[in-house]
Order: structure tokens, then C-alpha cells, then sequence
């Protein structure tokens, strides 16, 4: 066949080209038959390259574009099948290879697999260079890729493939603190007011499962119930790197008792699976109890001697708590059922006293309000009251409540009125709302003092004038140390003073407080050349106090953390203040010889400017952020 004058021209300088590095390399020998032999059954051996293509676009073995994934095949396949790969060039080639992940594949002709000494090889070409994989296998996942090279010794690259081999995913199953959770204990406890971590692992599946979570409620009963509010607990998911299969830790914050018999359910999502797989957990929250006192009859109705009398307490508890009846701290004067009921056949004025309901739990021992029952026997009375006076709370009456716990309180029977609180500082009384019973849940120190019923009208109020000192209830909060605010960022304005606040309440009473400022402890009282650690003043609330540290004058080396440390018998507590800095307006700012803003009478730096050079230095210097407005 005639050559046109142009492909002549080219030939000729390839070979030019190809006699040249042969010359300049002069230490690797070129065995042409090789190399222009179609899928040697041998090691495989790459000619000089004069050039090199990519058919498609994509760049040569597993380097440059190749890695996007706009230039490569994404395909998937089930293991045990038998697969084709195709080598898409557009060259007329003599001879090709297959590469998986950069390193050469042996393969073997189509034809010659009826050869006995290559019985049992699973990667086959054809006569189009097409890679044929009989029984794929996991080890076959990987980035695939043909290299196709004409008798000129051109290469061309065919677009790779990056084949996934299908592995279904392992049934999952739960890790708490690191632990297999026994399949066969669903339940987990877990106390009121903690968080809660656990994993879900997958061991296998290829490519690698998605795992969520999700949290469904249990026992509706507990949400029908008033004084049980629901809020969801903030879920935390974090994915964990893992060679093989997956992991997702849930991190559930503040659990509470209207969490109790809920489900944590992990869902393994793969495209193996026809239904996702599900592993799930109950949660056993343990929470202290909780009291409810009725009366038959019922409340405001007057007890007289000789009639029929029911006392009832119920508790709500988890573990289950059985109520335990007392008079005056003692034990009461009839026995009492298993179901909580103390039954009078016929009441007499001797069972007259305070009556509450007291429970062993598993987290301590804890007590109902006092109620005090009344039997009249004066049967010369010829009008009733309104509401029975001895059935009001006593005067000074104490209830101790935990930190984090709750009490409910109850308005005398027999009239209408609604709670209020004295205030502290003016003896005011402060409306808490227009219910007759008030529950507190996870009561704060700041909650502490003494609550009071009003009655609605005058008539009534002139009634409780007069008793006024004799229906209030006085609450004491006791538990570890709280230190408000617990985190907190504020920013100082170079060359001023700055005052840090805290205020912490503890019941029983602190015993110790510390600052610790740049790497140094301040005890109340002490001061240097630069900081004043003032002493410990109470506030308004009772067991509450205030902390406060001053800074004579901001400067770059007083950025950083400053912590507040209040320990008492019950525990420790921290506070912490990140303290920024600020340049007022106004301030003239020139760079120094190293380059940090320096306060001069200089020339006036626009703000942009200053912002800009400020905020690089502080990068450049330190970790923490310097602030400029």
C-alpha cells in the first residue's frame, strides 16, 4: 500500500526519535518480537514509549485525572460471576496489557484456555483486549485499567474501571464502653439526667454500610401523666473510621424518665440488602421516686371521729420502689396494704398528726411532703368551715430536695388559690401561676426558699391573712457545687480593666474555691502587679455566692482560658471564661520590627487594615484568636 507523504514524514521521525533513546539509554535492550507479541503468557515487558495517550481523557495507571470521578467507570458486580471488563481504545494495537491498582495482571488468551498448564486461571483476554474474570472474587475490588500499544509504540490508556465487588454486610450488633452488649439483654441502664454512649458495629460488607440511628418512645402511659413532660434527647451520631465494615457511636444527652422503656434502634442500610438490617436496645432508665397522697373522702372535707378514713400513696420509681407509711416519724397507727393504702375503719381523734409516705430506692431514701390529717370530735359544731385549718402546712415546715430532683406542693383543701414565691430581698410575693398544685422537676439552687398559697379573692385572702405563717413551705436544695455561667466568652479592650464574674451556689457550703489564671492558682484574697482575686461575697439567693477576678490591664498575654474551681463534701464543679481581645476605636497602630501591632503615636491605620494585620499576627504567633473590631 502506498504511504501518503505525511504518515511517511512520521514514521520516519519516530524511528529517529526511538534510535535516539536507544543511544542515550544504551543499558536496556529492546526485544522487538516480545514486545509485539499479543498477550505474552510471560512477565510482561514495556517497550520505549515515544509517546503516551488516554483514550477518554484519562491520564496513565492510577495517577492525575484518574482519581476524579468524573473520569473513570464506576461499576459493580456480585462475587462468583463471571465479568468482562472492556479495553474501549481507539487504536489498532498489537499487543495490551491489564493493570489493577498500577501493578500488571497476568492474563492468558481466550483461545489458549483449554491449555492445561494454565487450568484454573481466572483472567482471560479476548481478541479486542476485553478482560474476561471468571469467579470474581473480593480481591478482585479495585481500580482497573487498560494499556493498549501500537506498532509504532504508542500507548493508549482505555478509561478506568473501578470495580466494586458486592459483599453483603454482617448482622450488626452494639458496644457499650467498648463491651459487646449479650444479645440477649436488651435493656440498658442508664440514671435520670445523664448522657448515654453506644456503638454500632458492622464487621464486612463491601463497599462499606451506612449505619443511623433512631429513638422511638416506649411506655405512653408515662407521657399521659401531668407532671411528666417529654423532651427528645439530643443525639449525637459519630462515624468511626474502620478498615473493614463500619461503626456509629450515638451519644444521647440528658436522659430522663419520660425516656424510660425507649428503643435505640441502629439501621444498616447496604445495596446487598433487600431490608435493612436493625439491632435494638430499650432503655432502663432508673430515676428517684416521685409521690401522689389522696384521701377518701376527699381532701377539704372534714374529718370527724368514727367515720371511715383512706390514706393512699403512690409511687412512681424505677427500679420499683414499695411506699412505706409513717405518722410523726414513726409507724403509723394501722397497718398498712401492700398497695399502699392505710385503711381507718373508724378514725379517732388520737390519729390525728403528720402523716407522710417515705421509700428505700436504689438511689437513696426519699420522703413525700408531710399532710397533716385532722379528726374532729367536737360534734357541737354547728357550721362547717370553709377548709379544714389542720390540714395546712405547719408553721416553718422544711423540705429538703436534691439538686436536679422534684417536689410537687399542694394548696390547702377546701379552697381555691395558687402558688406564689416570697422574694428574698423584699418579702414580695411572687406569682408562680393559677394552679392549686405546683411541681418543680430538676429543681436549681436558685428555686430554694419559702412558697406560699394565696387565695384568689379579698374574703379568702383576709382567711389567709391570718394564717399566713402557717401554710408556707420553706425548700432547701442540697447536692454538689453549680457554677453559673459554666462557659462563657468575653472580650477586653486593650489597655482596660476587665472584671470576671461568677457565681456559684453549693448546699452543704463550699470548702474550697480556686482561680486559675495563665498557668497560676489565685485563692480568694490574693492579688499581684496584674490580677486581684477578690474575696467570696454572698448574693440574694441563699446557699448562692459570687466569685469575681479583675484584670488591672488587658493585654495580648492575658488572652486564653481563665477557670473557676468550687469544691464542697458533695463535689467539684469548674467555671470557664475565654477572654479575647479588642483594640478601642481611636488607637494608632504601627508594626514593630517582628511585625506585631505596637501602640504609637504614629500614623492612624485604617480599621480594615488594622483587622487584617492584627488578626495575621495573632495566627501567625498563637493558637488562640485575637479579636479586632
Amino acid at each position: 500500500m502506498k504511504r501518503t507523504p505525511s504518515l511517511h514524514y512520521l514514521l520516519w521521525i519516530h524511528m529517529l526519535l526511538a534510535s535516539f533513546m536507544f543511544i542515550v539509554t544504551g543499558l536496556e535492550s529492546i526485544d522487538w518480537n516480545q514486545s509485539h507479541t499479543r498477550h505474552s503468557t510471560g512477565t510482561h515487558r514495556r517497550s520505549i514509549r515515544a509517546d503516551s495517550h488516554t483514550n477518554g481523557g484519562a491520564a496513565s495507571g492510577a495517577s492525575g485525572a484518574a482519581n476524579s470521578e468524573k473520569n473513570y467507570i464506576q461499576l459493580y458486580s456480585n462475587q462468583h460471576v463471571k465479568l468482562t471488563l472492556e479495553c474501549a481504545v481507539n487504536i489498532n494495537f498489537s499487543t495490551s496489557i491489564w493493570l489493577k491498582d498500577g501493578q500488571i495482571v497476568q492474563t492468558i488468551l481466550k483461545d489458549n484456555a483449554n491449555n492445561k498448564r494454565v487450568s484454573g486461571h481466572r483472567f482471560l483476554v479476548d481478541n479486542l483486549g476485553n478482560l474476561l474474570i471468571d469467579n470474581v472474587r473480593l480481591e478482585d475490588d479495585g481500580r482497573w485499567q487498560c494499556e493498549a500499544e501500537d506498532p509504532f509504540g504508542f500507548v493508549v490508556n482505555g478509561k478506568p474501571i473501578q470495580l466494586t465487588v458486592v459483599d453483603s454486610p454482617k448482622k450488626p450488633y452494639i458496644l457499650i464502653d467498648n463491651r459487646i452488649l449479650d444479645p440477649g439483654n436488651l435493656f440498658i441502664p442508664v440514671k435520670e439526667n445523664t448522657d448515654l454512649t453506644v456503638s454500632c458495629v458492622v464487621d464486612g460488607g463491601n463497599p462499606k454500610p451506612a449505619l443511623t440511628w433512631d429513638l422511638s418512645l416506649g411506655s405512653a402511659a408515662l407521657l399521659d401523666a401531668p407532671e411528666v413532660t417529654y423532651q427528645a434527647p439530643n443525639i449525637t451520631e459519630t462515624v468511626r473510621e474502620q478498615k473493614v465494615g463500619a461503626r456509629n457511636d450515638a451519644r444521647l444527652e440528658r436522659v430522663m424518665r419520660g425516656h424510660h422503656n425507649a428503643t435505640l434502634t441502629c439501621i444498616v442500610h447496604h445495596l446487598a440488602l433487600l431490608q435493612p438490617l436493625n439491632v435494638s436496645l430499650l432503655l432502663d432508665v432508673q430515676y428517684t421516686p416521685s409521690f401522689a397522697i389522696s384521701r377518701e373522702p376527699g381532701f377539704g372535707f372534714p374529718i370527724r371521729e368514727g367515720m371511715p378514713v383512706s390514706l393512699k400513696c403512690d409511687v412512681d420509681a424505677n427500679p420499683k420502689a414499695a411506699p412505706i407509711w409513717q405518722k410523726d416519724d414513726t409507724d403509723p397507727p394501722v397497718q398498712q396494704t401492700p398497695d399502699g393504702f392505710l385503711n381507718f375503719t373508724e378514725i379517732r381523734r388520737e390519729h390525728s398528726g403528720w402523716y407522710k409516705c417515705i421509700s428505700r430506692h436504689l438511689l437513696g431514701r426519699f420522703s413525700s411532703i408531710g399532710y397533716y390529717l385532722n379528726v374532729r370530735y367536737d360534734m357541737e359544731v354547728t357550721q362547717e368551715p370553709d377548709f379544714d385549718v389542720g390540714e395546712l402546712s405547719s408553721p416553718g415546715r422544711q423540705l429538703e430536695v436534691a439538686l436536679g430532683g422534684a417536689v410537687q406542693l399542694a394548696c390547702p383543701p377546701g379552697i381555691t388559690g395558687c402558688w406564689t414565691r416570697v422574694d428574698q430581698g423584699t418579702g414580695r410575693l411572687e406569682p408562680l401561676g393559677a394552679s392549686q398544685e405546683l411541681r418543680l422537676d430538676q429543681v436549681l439552687y436558685q428555686e430554694a426558699g419559702e412558697y406560699r398559697c394565696v387565695a384568689p379573692n379579698r374574703d379568702a385572702m383576709r382567711k389567709y391573712d391570718s394564717l399566713r405563717s402557717v401554710h408556707s413551705v420553706h425548700v432547701a436544695i442540697t447536692g454538689h457545687p453549680m457554677i453559673f455561667p459554666t462557659n462563657k466568652t468575653i472580650t477586653g479592650v486593650y489597655g482596660q480593666p476587665l472584671t470576671l464574674t461568677m457565681e456559684f451556689c453549693a448546699n452543704p457550703t463550699y470548702n474550697k474555691v480556686y482561680w486559675i489564671a495563665k498557668d497560676r492558682v489565685y485563692r480568694p484574697g490574693e492579688a499581684d502587679t496584674d490580677i486581684v482575686a477578690y474575696a467570696i461575697t454572698n448574693t440574694s439567693t441563699i446557699h448562692c455566692h459570687q466569685a469575681v477576678l479583675y484584670i488591672r490591664k488587658v493585654r495580648v498575654s492575658d488572652i486564653g482560658e481563665y477557670l473557676l474551681l468550687v469544691r464542697s463534701p458533695q463535689g467539684l464543679s469548674e467555671g470557664l471564661f475565654n477572654v479575647n481581645m479588642t483594640y478601642a476605636s481611636g488607637y494608632n497602630v504601627q508594626l514593630s520590627s517582628a511585625g506585631a501591632p505596637l501602640m504609637t503615636s504614629g500614623v492612624t491605620i485604617p480599621a480594615a487594615i488594622l483587622q487584617l494585620l492584627t488578626s495575621l499576627y495573632s495566627l501567625l504567633l498563637s493558637p488562640r484568636t485575637l479579636l479586632v473590631r
